[in-house]
């Protein structure tokens, strides 16, 4: 396994050779595989080391742990940090002169990228070591092992561990002049002191309540309460004279506290944060601190005094002596300006969080129609495709009908990979790069690996068990051809030549674009999900400058109604012209960066609602 960080080594000259310096994400990524410890319930033959960049930006100096080796790679494939995860497998499988097997030895490379996922899969590396108290039963990776496993574009929480803390401690650390409390610091203060949110918080309170009263029995009141002393179930203590807590009651009224960030349980976001909490306490005083971020400051000394933690305060301490050289010391006269923000949890089912956002009402689609002047909307081609496809030869694990799918999706899923494959097979050429964009279980990028076995594949997707189940099809199928990346969209930083994406839901569809774009790569990709269309810090709308005079609202209600494209619905007709309006003006943006852009229709048109292809090939 190797450990991918962004780093800038010092020269030669310096009187500690071994130093680096690098951005904040390398030091949080230390302290993870710190805290883990590379420790696993299994020999393995796989080797950790940090890949540096002489072109890093970092501010921190940090001395190269002795277990990792440093080097240099050509390129990456995506955000840094990065798990690169190498395994080997035998294969049986036919000899080309003869009917005997021979074993194929197969080895897959599969890449997490960004701080959570990367962190999430040396965790996973050794979740056995984790036991509790003070960690989840479940592990460092808490209940269902769903901690930070949500993209940072959907979840508030991951956003906030990966990158709003991240930017917070980075901007501290290039402008030390600055005392003001962030915006990070503040919303994590907000977040510690909002009620708890947890799976069954009911029958957590309970469980606590029913441990405070065994250790009053025992006469030990001042024990704290916690999992370690989890009494195992007694019928006694759910009588209704025992059970005080009610369904109803308010989570404020529970009596439980954040004692770490997700709740009562240790977690990765704890270790995740932890680092960047040191690092402003330590430029803006800790104990002046204390006054302004109590509920950050308790949860920072809590995780302060658990053993784990000792070998990190280590390693930051020593950042911080290279990094500042102790010279900088904040005088007693300064003040703190603490900024005013949302009085709410990280939590995204928070009902105190701000929601107001304007509501997109189709039933004025007609007066938003009014707005798209004749000559916008691209014709859509009507040639037919001939498929290269002979469904009969593909192996189960590269077919839909290999029973991966219901049986009432087999048909339409196979309709929809032929549309794609046979436009890819059609424009791909011998050592050619295909990404698959959001690949889920990768029924697309398999397929095409297996129909195209000069060309290298790369199953791109944010999910886990995705992967996990598209890494067992292509192992099935011996192919090595494949490659896996595990991480955002936005963050994936590889060469390719052919971007596909079938059903990329909402502003994907936009960002695949643009990496094409970026990389001046041919796209094939099938659009979903308009109605989900909504500005972002990356993408605005209308794409294309021939639509900029269509107003932002009534764009965004020809994208719900673009949705209304079920068969036999009554606003099926009109649904599929948004559809066109919309995708017309994803080809008129790649046709003003020197694409020529080819919108058609999936065939049959009924074997998915959302059956539009664009097909962009640069010029």
């Amino acid at each position: 396994m190797e450990l991918s960080v962004e780093v800038n080594e010092r020269s030669s000259s310096e009187a500690e050779p071994r130093l680096l310096k690098c951005p904040v994400e390398t030091a949080v990524m230390a302290c993870v595989r710190s805290y883990v410890e590379m420790q696993t319930s299994a020999p393995t033959t796989t080797t950790t080391r940090l890949e540096t960049h002489p072109a890093g930006n970092g501010r921190l100096w940090m001395r190269l742990p002795d277990a990792l080796e440093s080097d240099v790679s050509d390129y990456v494939e995506c955000r840094l940090p990065a798990v690169r995860q190498s395994s080997a497998s035998s294969s049986a499988s036919a000899n080309p002169t003869g009917d005997s097997q021979v074993q194929v030895r197969i080895r897959v490379q599969h890449l997490s990228g960004g701080l959570s996922a990367a962190a999430r899969r040396l965790a996973k590396a050794s979740a056995a070591v984790f036991e509790s108290p003070p960690h989840h039963p479940q592990g460092l990776l808490g209940f269902r092992g769903s901690c930070l496993h949500a993209p940072n574009e959907t979840s508030v929480w991951t956003k906030f561990c990966e990158v709003e803390m991240v930017e917070t401690t980075e901007l501290l650390v290039r402008n030390l002049l600055s005392h003001s409390a962030h915006f990070g610091q503040i919303l994590a203060e907000r977040h510690l002191t909002q009620p708890l949110r947890i799976h069954n918080v009911y029958k957590f309170a309970r469980r606590m309540q029913h441990n405070q009263a065994a250790l009053d029995q025992r006469g030990d009141a001042s024990q704290p309460v916690a999992e370690a002393s989890r009494i195992g179930k007694n019928r006694k203590w759910k009588s209704k004279k025992a059970v005080l807590i009610e369904s109803s009651t308010p989570l404020k009224d529970l009596g439980l506290d954040h004692e770490f960030a997700e709740g009562p349980h240790l977690t990765l976001a704890d270790v995740l944060l932890y680092p960047c909490f040191y690092l402003i306490f330590h430029i803006l005083n800790l104990d002046r601190l204390s006054a302004h971020l109590p509920e950050t400051v308790r949860w920072f000394r809590n995780l302060r005094s658990r053993p784990r933690f000792e070998k990190l305060d280590d390693f930051l301490s020593d950042v911080c002596r290279l990094t500042f050289k102790d010279e900088f010391i904040i005088s007693d006269s300064v003040e703190y300006l603490m900024p005013d923000v949302e009085n709410c949890s990280l939590y995204k089912c928070d009902p105190s969080r701000d929601r107001s956002k304007k509501r997109v009402f189709t039933k004025d689609v007609e007066t938003a129609l009014g707005f798209i002047k004749q000559g916008l909307e691209i014709d859509l081609c009507k040639t037919k495709r001939q498929s290269k496809i002979d469904w009969s030869s593909v192996p189960d694990a590269a077919n839909p009908f290999g029973g991966h799918l219901p049986a009432d999706r087999v048909e339409r899923k196979t309709q929809q990979l032929e549309n794609l494959a046979t436009a890819v097979l059609n424009i791909a050429k011998d050592g050619n790069r295909i990404v698959d964009f959001c690949s889920g279980g990768g029924h697309l990028g398999i397929l095409l690996a297996y129909l195209l076995p000069s060309c290298q594949i790369v199953l791109l997707e944010n999910k886990e068990q995705s992967l996990s189940r598209a890494q067992v099809r292509v192992e099935a199928l011996s192919l090595t051809n494949v490659t896996f990346v595990q991480c955002n969209l936005d963050f994936f930083t590889g060469p390719f030549d052919i971007g596909v994406a079938l059903h990329a839901c909402g502003v994907s569809t936009d960002l695949v674009l643009d990496k094409c774009i970026e990389r001046k790569a041919t796209f094939v990709v099938c659009p979903c999900c308009y109605g989900s269309l909504h500005t972002t810090d990356r993408l605005q709308y209308p794409r294309s400058a021939v639509f900029s005079d269509v107003p932002i609202d009534s764009y965004m209600c020809i994208g719900h109604s673009a949705d209304q494209t079920h068969v036999n619905h009554p606003m099926e007709e009109r649904g599929v012209r948004c559809m066109t309006i919309i995708d017309s003006d994803r080809a008129q943006h790649a046709m003003s960066n020197g694409y020529s852009v080819v919108l058609s229709q999936l065939e049959p048109k009924n074997c998915t609602p959302k059956n539009m292809l664009l097909v962009g090939v640069r010029v």
